[in-house]
């Protein structure tokens, strides 16, 4: 992990290069103020989707009825969906 303070002259795309090897802090005044790391669309989509509101509200939502008891088995699931146990061959 690298660290580079920021300063006003600071060539951003020397920063993105060292990024897309290995994790960089960003100081100010030898504090740390923010984390560059590369990051691929799949990364993105699921770290856009960690912080979605709606999203962590639901997982909070599932969590609650699962503590209540309010569940349904995988059979009981298929049978609802009209889903058959295939045979075997």
């Amino acid at each position: 992990m690298k660290q580079i303070e920021i300063t006003p002259n600071l060539p951003v795309e020397q920063v993105i290069r060292h990024a897309q090897q290995e994790d960089v802090i960003l100081t100010r005044q030898g504090r740390a103020v923010a984390l560059l790391s590369e990051m691929n669309d799949e990364e993105l989509s699921w770290y856009s989707r960690e912080r979605d509101p709606e999203f962590l509200a639901s997982i909070a939502r599932a969590r609650s009825q699962v503590k209540q008891g309010q569940v349904i088995s995988h059979e009981a699931l298929k049978k609802q969906l009209g889903i058959r146990k295939r045979r075997k061959k």
